[in-house]
C-alpha cells in the first residue's frame, strides 16, 4: 500500500523500519493537517500549527505515537480498504490525538503556550474534534455500529481518566492502561465494519489494548519525575515502585532512583511490558506492523533497565555504587 519511501529524508533517519515504510504517507497526512489548520482562528491556529509540528515525526523524531495515524494503514491492509480511506482516517486520527492531547493537559491545569492557557487549551480541543467527526461523517452513515464504538470507547477513556488518581495505576492491568487511549481503536473497527467483517472487531481491539498497554508503560517510565507527588497513582511505574520499597516510605525522587539502581524496578517493569507482547503473539491474526510497533517499545524499555544494570555493575566493580546511593 504506501509508496518507497525516499532515502535521502533525514527527517526518517532515527525511525525504525516499520515506519520508514510510511514516509510518505506521514508526510502526506500531516500535511493535510497543516493545511486545514492554517484556517483556523488567529492565536488558535498558530497554537495548532505548533502542536501539530510537535507530533510530526519527520520534524521532532518522535515514533511513540506514531500508532495513532499509522493504525489506519496497519488495520486497513488486511481488511482490504482503500488507500483514500486509510488516509482519511489517519488525518482524522491526528485531530482525535491532539484534542485528547489537549484535553489531558487542561485536566492537568497546564498553562503552557500561547494563548489564555487553559481556555485557550479547551477551544482549540473543540475545533480538532469537530475536525476529527467531520472525516468519519463523510465515511459513516449515522446509523452505523461505528458510532456505537465510538461511545463505548469513549466511555472507557472517561472512566480511567475520571478515576486514575483514585486506586494506582497497575502495570499488569492492559484494560486500565489502555483505556487512557481507548479512542485509536475507532480507527479499525471502522475499517473491519467497512470491509463487512465486524465479527473480527473483539479481537482486534484486544490487540490495540496490548499495544497501547506497553505505550503507555513507556510513557510512564517517561514521566516518572512530572508525575510526583501528585500524580504518582497515575503511573503505572511508579506503582512498582511503591511495590519494591518499604510501605512506609516516602515517595520522592530519591526513593524512586533507589528502586531503579537497587531494587531493580526498570527490569521489572521490562518483564512486565514482555509479558504483554508475549499475550500479542498469542493472538490469532494480531496485525503484524501493531505487533512490531509494540514490541519495539517494549524493547526501548528493556535497553534502558539494561544500561542501568550494566552501569551499576561497572559501578560496583570500580567500588563507587555504595557512594553513590549513599549521596542519593
Amino acid at each position: 500500500m504506501p509508496n518507497e519511501p525516499s532515502n535521502e529524508r533525514p527527517g526518517f533517519a532515527k525511525l525504525p523500519e516499520f515506519l520508514v515504510e510510511y514516509a510518505d504517507e506521514i508526510e502526506r497526512i500531516f500535511a493535510e493537517a497543516a493545511g486545514e489548520i492554517a484556517e483556523f482562528p488567529d492565536g488558535l491556529r498558530e497554537l495548532g500549527q505548533a502542536l501539530l509540528a510537535k507530533s510530526d515525526p519527520m520534524r521532532n523524531g518522535g515514533t511513540t505515537n506514531g500508532i495513532c495515524y499509522l493504525l489506519p494503514y496497519w488495520a486497513g491492509e488486511p481488511a482490504g480498504s482503500p488507500i483514500g480511506l486509510c488516509r482519511e482516517l489517519a488525518v482524522a486520527n491526528i485531530y482525535m490525538m491532539l484534542h485528547f492531547f489537549l484535553v489531558d493537559d487542561a485536566m492537568d491545569g497546564e498553562e503552557g503556550g500561547p494563548g489564555n492557557g487553559v481556555r485557550a487549551y479547551l477551544s482549540l480541543s473543540e475545533l480538532f474534534h469537530e475536525r476529527f467527526l467531520r472525516r468519519y461523517a463523510r465515511h459513516f452513515s449515522s446509523d452505523s455500529p461505528l458510532w456505537g464504538y465510538n461511545r463505548k470507547y469513549l466511555e472507557e477513556w472517561a472512566r480511567v481518566v475520571y478515576r486514575e488518581t483514585d486506586l494506582p495505576a497497575d502495570p499488569r492491568d492492559v484494560g486500565r492502561l489502555a483505556g487512557k487511549a481507548a479512542p485509536v481503536k475507532l480507527c479499525a473497527t471502522g475499517l473491519l465494519i467497512g470491509a463487512g467483517r465486524e465479527e473480527d472487531v473483539s479481537r482486534t481491539e484486544e490487540a490495540v489494548d496490548l499495544a497501547l498497554a506497553v505505550l503507555q508503560l513507556s510513557d510512564d517510565l517517561a514521566d516518572w519525575r512530572d508525575d510526583l507527588p501528585k500524580q504518582a497513582n497515575a503511573n503505572a511505574f511508579l506503582t512498582l515502585v511503591k511495590e519494591r520499597l518499604q510501605p512506609d516510605a516516602a515517595l520522592d525522587e530519591t526513593a524512586v532512583k533507589r528502586a531503579i539502581y537497587r531494587h531493580g524496578c526498570l527490569d521489572r517493569l521490562a518483564d512486565i511490558a514482555d509479558s504483554h507482547v508475549a499475550r500479542m503473539g498469542l493472538l490469532e491474526g494480531a496485525q503484524p506492523k501493531l505487533a512490531a510497533f509494540q514490541a519495539w517499545i517494549a524493547a526501548s524499555i528493556r535497553k534502558d533497565a539494561r544500561e542501568v544494570e550494566e552501569w551499576t555493575t561497572k559501578l560496583a566493580a570500580g567500588g563507587g555504587f555504595a557512594n553513590y546511593l549513599s549521596k542519593l
